[in-house]
């Protein structure tokens, strides 16, 4: 190849393998530290902004948060029990199995010596020695090595049952032992959790006799609402679509076909007031019992997932394209800022953080800012 031509195929390769690598965008991980960094800034700002509450107001605020700690450390714990559980029972369905085959084993061996002794009590040697018919003489001598090797095989079998048998036991005690540490682990939290309620009713008291009036409660409730919008800008404004892999599903096409994050009863109609006030029902609230899984609705990423005031503990997922899903009221978030979570995929249980009385999950689903009717959209 000339000089001047190995050259210019030189320069091609450089221009050809390099300029895409500067063309790449920041990798996921730098991404995620970006997001993490742009949540910290925003859970600054909502400190700052909620630090002239009353002491009830704050320490409800401690207590939701310690109760939802308590839950998801609850929630895997049922969780490790199940998965426990469901490995103790396959080990006693082994054992189960194992015993059986012993038997039928035993029984096969047994049978096969009362063959040896009925059909042939003789020795080859004496086979050897007795028959006359030569041909007869190999057909009895095959059948006895046959027979022999049987029977060998039988035994094989029935030893290395007993061998498993064996090894099986030890770990059916410490799946056992294990089981009965969880259960009493169990025990204790579902104890700690009942404190910490009963904490929680003193100071949803206390708050209400703050707010006293209908006047009272409806500018709680405006100032509450005024609250999430500000995140939900924050969000729209500085946190959204960051780190969205670009094969991920486009929430749009999704319209009609999603399944709603809980089951359960609706108590209120998109777009309605809310306590006779100028405040409209923004999304859904939708009943259910303490502690039922919460699924998202579709790919996302985890963008806040904290106790926000007069939406408890709360999570938004980022799915792209300017959507947004939130998930308010819980008892407990299983899932942190900056997770991939794919649809159905379990986020948070069930609850009544955010001072409510009755447990039930509060819904949305907003685009650029702007929230959208859920029923148009899940089913």
């Amino acid at each position: 190849m000339q000089p001047c031509l190995r050259l210019v195929v030189y320069v091609f390769a450089l221009i050809f393998f390099c300029v895409p690598a500067k063309a790449e965008g920041p990798s996921t991980q730098q991404q995620l530290e970006a997001l993490n960094k742009q949540i910290e800034r925003l859970k600054n700002d909502i400190n700052s902004t909620q630090g002239n509450r009353s002491r009830a107001a704050k320490k409800l605020q401690r207590i939701e948060t310690e109760i939802g700690a308590l839950a998801a450390k609850l929630h895997r714990t049922e969780t490790k029990y199940q998965q426990q559980s469901q490995k103790l029972n396959t080990l006693h369905q082994r054992q189960r199995t194992l015993q059986a085959q012993q038997a039928q084993q035993k029984e096969k061996i047994a049978e096969q010596l009362r063959k040896a002794y009925t059909l042939n009590q003789e020795t080859p040697l004496k086979m050897l020695l007795n028959q006359e018919n030569p041909d007869a003489l190999t057909r009895n001598l095959t059948y006895y090595e046959y027979f022999n090797k049987a029977r060998s095989k039988k035994v094989a079998e029935y030893k290395s049952t007993l061998q498993e048998l064996e090894r099986l036991l030890p770990a059916i005690i410490a799946e056992q032992e294990a089981l009965e540490d969880t259960r009493k682990d169990l025990k204790d939290q579902q104890e700690e959790l009942k404190e910490q309620q009963s904490d929680r009713r003193q100071q949803i008291a206390k708050l209400d006799k703050e707010l006293g009036s209908q006047k009272g409660s409806l500018k709680n409730l405006g100032e509450e609402r005024q609250a999430l919008e500000d995140v939900l800008r924050r969000i729209d404004d500085d946190i959204a679509n960051i780190a969205i892999p670009t094969n991920n599903e486009p929430f749009a096409k999704m319209r009609g076909k999603l399944r709603w994050p809980s089951s359960g009863k609706h108590l209120n109609r998109y777009g309605s007031p809310r306590q006779g006030s100028a405040v409209t029902w923004q999304g859904v609230q939708i009943s259910g019992n303490q502690g039922n899984t919460i699924r998202a609705i579709h790919n996302g990423r985890v963008v806040f997932a904290d106790w926000l005031r007069g939406t408890g503990l709360l999570i938004i997922l980022d799915h792209g394209g300017g959507y947004l899903s939130l998930y308010g009221h819980n008892q407990s978030l299983l899932r942190q800022e900056g997770d991939w979570v794919k649809g159905g995929e379990s986020i948070a249980t069930l609850g009544n953080s955010g001072g409510k009385r009755q447990a039930g999950l509060y819904f949305e689903i907003r685009y650029k800012g702007r929230p959208v009717n859920p029923s148009q959209w899940c089913r």
